[in-house]
């Protein structure tokens, strides 16, 4: 492993602007099935039972959608410890009637599509085993099946929200230059890329992961940045080993306080 590349990576929060908190609260907590930890007139936290916290949400009632041609993001992806829990999470979808975007079997993991009412992308998943997630040529699958519903609902229990150990899994970002994201992801940050289409698709991580960002040009290269204060992603914390955070911070690629923007207007916050 080259010596520049992430020792350790692990979503913690991301931060959210909406424009109404009292309808987004509703889907957050009802229909998606986080544990509100906090709630005040504009803001709210949202996590697990066992109060780790996963998505801060801002409310701003003058702030409008990118359009649909825009850079940044296109879903956050929240990983829930099993099948079982992904099951239970579908079949309570279908009894709320909710409309779901997609529903994928990517081989190295099964995911479920949907939005906010803001239109803000989400997919639920669940890995499988990391001993079935690369093919007989040793690579990870880039096509996706479609998912086999009602084996999956043959798992099914009754759904009681989001378990403990359910994370943020990885994000999934449109953006304008593949080869930006490279150079930024790969070469400065120190990703390893582990599935790559030309000038479209690009996806990394660390330690083994199948993908802890996906980056793909599918608004076409050169989209537009959105603007600050869009409905959308504020920004994302991440944990990163005390080495690589020490790296980063030597190599001038973050700030003092572990913060940095991507070419795309992406905001992260590093924590060791």
């Amino acid at each position: 492993m080259n010596q520049d590349n992430l020792q350790a990576f692990q979503w913690q929060e991301v931060e959210l602007t909406v424009n109404n908190l009292a309808r987004s609260l509703d889907f957050y907590r009802y229909t998606l099935g986080f544990s509100i930890l906090e709630a005040k007139a504009n803001t709210a936290v949202l996590g697990t039972p066992d109060n780790t916290v996963l998505l801060r949400l801002y409310a701003d009632s003058k702030a409008i959608k990118p359009s649909e041609n825009m850079a940044g993001l296109y879903h956050f992806a929240i990983l829930v410890p099993e099948r079982r829990n992904l099951a239970a999470f579908l079949q309570h979808i279908i009894e709320k009637r909710y409309p779901l975007v997609g529903a994928s079997d990517h081989g190295f993991s099964e995911a479920i599509y949907l939005q906010d009412p803001d239109g803000i992308g989400i997919e639920v998943y669940a890995d499988r085993d990391r001993s079935e997630w690369k093919g007989m040529d040793g690579e990870l699958p880039v096509a996706a099946d479609p998912l086999k519903v009602q084996n999956l609902l043959h798992s099914a229990e009754k759904w009681h929200g989001f378990p403990q150990g359910t994370t943020i899994g990885h994000l999934h970002f449109h953006v304008s230059s593949i080869s930006k994201a490279r150079q930024f992801y790969v070469e400065q940050l120190g990703f390893s890329p582990t599935i790559a289409l030309g000038t479209q698709v690009l996806f990394v991580a660390a330690e083994g992961y199948h993908h802890h960002i996906g980056l793909n040009t599918w608004h076409g290269e050169g989209a537009a940045l959105p603007e600050p204060g869009m409905i959308g992603l504020r920004s994302v914390t991440a944990h990163v080993s005390q080495n690589d955070f020490d790296r980063l911070l030597r190599q001038e690629t973050i700030g003092m306080d572990g913060s940095i923007t991507d070419p795309f207007g992406v905001i992260y916050r590093f924590q060791s």
